[in-house]
């Protein structure tokens, strides 16, 4: 049986009208398409509907942004695709995923696409995100106010944790006294991007210097507040290499912003790391990996203590 993307590439062709002349992978299921007349773009298979629906409606709302490396959004043959293999085009924004340039980057220049990271992504939440939770699909955690959606998420991953038996009823009951005091300052939904990582961001070099050339991950977009942004991308991007990148990412973005709960402060991001710790522990759980699950159940801990 051939790969995916060749039994696809016909497709797209059709779906599009233009002759691909060459592919690239960039991983997590994406590839770089060169078509024969000198355009480029980036072909994605979505893992369901859901999904593709999520990173349209996230986009279509973005669409008046048009000095940002945000992409447009094409569907491709939806209608005929199979659950698994369902596919969409992205186009005006360029360069390779920051996962495979990080050893070229040098410091200087990884914190100048943070500074500018920090900057695109304080635009983006500046769009109004509705009801907090996932844009499409049934979210049975969505609610019109922040508390009673953070207080439904920690009630959800509790629970699973302790069904998992990833932590006990004691820890989760300490966890639930703890963010239950939490009184979060916003009070509007912010759109978040909620998928940011050196996967799904793109950078070019021109004139050897290097550029912010584009943000995918939009499958992951939901409404929240910007602490949840935050956290979820200083995650992805943990450990040395990636340090001055964090720092240039919380000083653009702390820039553009005085409200003290927005920015990039360890006091206002720590419950977000705590319900973050408590997602990280079920998913490791979930998968069976114990360790790594309980690795997060102590982290969530020590927050909360």
């Amino acid at each position: 049986m051939r790969p995916a993307m060749e039994l696809r590439r016909e497709t797209i062709e059709a779906a599009l009208g233009m002759r691909i002349r060459e592919t690239v992978s960039l991983g997590s299921n994406r590839w770089m398409l060169a078509f024969a007349d000198g355009q480029y773009g980036i072909a994605q298979r979505f893992a369901s509907v859901d999904a593709l629906a999520t990173a349209e409606t996230a986009l279509s709302r973005l669409r008046g942004e048009i000095d940002l490396p945000i992409p447009q959004i094409r569907l491709l043959d939806v209608a005929h695709a199979a659950p698994n293999d369902i596919w969409a085009l992205f186009t005006g924004v360029s360069g390779d995923p920051l996962a495979r340039k990080l050893p070229q980057i040098a410091d200087e220049s990884l914190y100048q696409i943070g500074v500018r990271l920090g900057q695109v992504v304080y635009r983006i939440h500046r769009v109004a995100g509705g009801r907090y939770g996932a844009l499409t699909g049934d979210d049975p955690c969505a609610a019109d106010e922040e508390r009673q959606y953070i207080l439904a998420r920690l009630e959800r991953d509790l629970a699973d944790a302790t069904a998992l038996r990833a932590m006990s009823h004691e820890e989760a009951a300490n966890v639930r006294r703890a963010l239950q005091a939490f009184i979060p300052p916003g009070r509007q939904a912010a759109l978040l991007n909620g998928g940011l990582s050196p996967e799904t961001l793109l950078v070019a070099q021109h004139d050897g210097r290097w550029t912010l050339g584009g943000i995918l991950g939009w499958e992951c977009a939901l409404s929240w507040c910007p602490a949840w942004e935050h956290v979820t991308f200083l995650d992805a991007c943990e450990g040395q290499r990636c340090f001055s990148l964090r720092v240039g990412y919380g000083n653009g973005y702390d820039n553009e912003t005085q409200r003290a709960y927005e920015q990039v402060r360890e006091p206002a991001l720590r419950p977000y790391r705590v319900l973050l710790a408590l997602r990280r522990a079920v998913e490791h759980a979930t998968r069976g990996a114990r360790d790594h699950a309980r690795k997060y159940v102590s982290v969530a801990l020590r927050l909360v203590t």
